[in-house]
């Protein structure tokens, strides 16, 4: 027991520090989202602007200290980016890191070093380095408008300017006190009034953001309220119908058979009109569970399962393949349903359809914008254990800096006008009603693959 403690506060520890780790990832592939649109022309002028300044403050105006081959290295992390939307998918698994250490390099790291030495030139000859004061100040506005999180924005600064001093340090013989407080230390005020000040304003920007969604969605719910009073009215004539209809065309058979002069109807068109009624109920059923969907994500609210009853896998999967609207008969033939067994579910049959819907509708077109792959579907039965259904499309692949966010609430990585960012986030709240999950594998450039599980159940094939 007395060495209970000690291995008690190393647990403690690793545990906050793989916390704290875990967190500055997000942040760092969230920056990234962030930034990704302005990445390659911010790319190029650093890309250029090394060199470029270099002979400015090297001929144009003289500065105390340059160094070309800090430049060039700064040029030559920042290339790569320029390209970033070409990059493979391999590469693309490490871009987060390497986006988050070539703004390391090229904003705090070099304009820290810069600083440093071109402040011990000025202060051995009387003057002060008013430029490269200024040139920090230009480096940590551009850092917190790239990075966007103020803790990784924070950390980024600490890192580079830690690093920027052991390099100072190991090429000097000694460190004037006096020019680091006056040249260093003095402006410290400024730059972390920019690094708080940028990070409260990127704070306030997101919660402005957020604000906009949630005025958005109240907006949404009101119409999904408004529309759901004349699809029940139609349910409900729908259903009175229903009620008559079978004995007006056995009235009209009758009249037809005694010779009446009756209007002749194709058996074809009574056989349609006796069963459109039934489809006008069901396609009205559909219409309130895709309003309720938008009810659900706007608001954040879960799902009810004190409706759900046992559902067949097999049979949810070929309903969403028969009622989905597929605009050829070629986009139908991208679908495999691969044979396999069946597992029953507890749970709404309507809802996973629309999951299905949700999938499809997101397979379908990212097949179409890669000019390529093929849509399969099957299923995983464990009898007495947990079952799956896989939907997987071999078409664009999902970046690694897009795929942790893609459940998130009124997230989308779509074009402007196509996404709506909560198709996914409603697949993630059924599924997680019923007691499952969903997850998600990709490799950009090869292949997405859905994998929903399901408790089991005992009316399990």
């Amino acid at each position: 027991m007395l060495y209970a403690r000690p291995t008690h506060l190393t647990q403690d520890f690793s545990r906050a520090f793989w916390r704290i780790a875990s967190s500055l990832r997000a942040s760092a592939q969230d920056a990234l989202r962030h930034s990704r649109s302005n990445l390659p022309a911010i790319a190029a002028l650093g890309c250029f602007g090394f060199p470029l300044y270099y002979v400015i403050w090297r001929t144009l105006f003289p500065q105390d200290y340059e160094d070309l081959t800090l430049r060039l290295v700064g040029s030559a992390i920042l290339a790569p980016l320029m390209f970033v939307r070409y990059w493979p998918a391999w590469a693309e698994r490490h871009l987060t890191l390497y986006f988050w250490l070539a703004m390391t390099y090229c904003l705090p790291f070099f304009f820290t070093y810069m600083l440093l030495q071109n402040a011990e030139y000025s202060y051995a000859s009387g003057e002060q380095t008013i430029v490269w004061q200024m040139s920090m100040v230009v480096a940590l506005a551009l850092l917190v408008m790239l990075i966007n999180d103020g803790l990784l924005a924070g950390v980024t600064f600490l890192v580079g300017s830690a690093a920027a001093w052991a390099l100072f340090l190991a090429g000097g013989d000694g460190v004037e006190l006096a020019f680091i407080g006056r040249d260093y230390l003095a402006p410290m005020p400024v730059y972390l009034f920019i690094l708080v000040g940028g990070s409260i304003y990127n704070h306030h920007r997101d919660t402005v953001q957020q604000e906009m969604l949630r005025a958005v969605s109240s907006v949404g719910s009101n119409i999904a309220h408004e529309l759901r009073t004349p699809l029940l009215g139609i349910k409900s004539d729908a259903r009175g119908l229903q009620r008559y209809l079978p004995h007006l065309i056995e009235g009209y058979e009758r009249a037809a058979e005694a010779g009446l002069d009756v209007r002749s109807i194709r058996r074809s068109h009574l056989a349609t009109l006796h069963d459109s009624l039934t489809r006008i109920e069901s396609e009205t059923d559909f219409a309130n569970t895709i309003i309720d969907m938008l009810l659900i994500n706007s608001s954040g609210t879960q799902l009810d399962p004190k409706d759900f009853s046992n559902h067949s896998a097999r049979e949810c999967i070929n309903s969403a393949l028969t009622r989905f609207p597929f605009a050829s008969e070629r986009e139908r033939a991208l679908i495999h349903v691969i044979p396999g067994p069946d597992f029953h579910f507890r749970g709404s049959d309507i809802l996973l359809i629309h999951v299905l819907f949700n999938l499809l509708k997101n397979a379908l077109y990212y097949v179409a914008a890669a000019g390529k792959g093929e849509i399969f579907i099957w299923t995983e039965a464990n009898p007495g254990g947990r079952n799956r259904l896989f939907f997987m499309d071999t078409g664009a692949g999902i970046p690694d800096s897009v795929l942790p966010r893609i459940f998130d609430r009124f997230f989308t990585s779509a074009n402007a006008g196509r996404g709506s960012g909560i198709g996914l986030s409603f697949c993630k709240m059924v599924m997680t009603a019923i007691g499952g999950e969903i997850r998600c594998e990709s490799v950009h450039g090869e292949f997405t693959r859905f994998i929903l599980t399901f408790p089991g159940d005992e009316n399990d094939d």
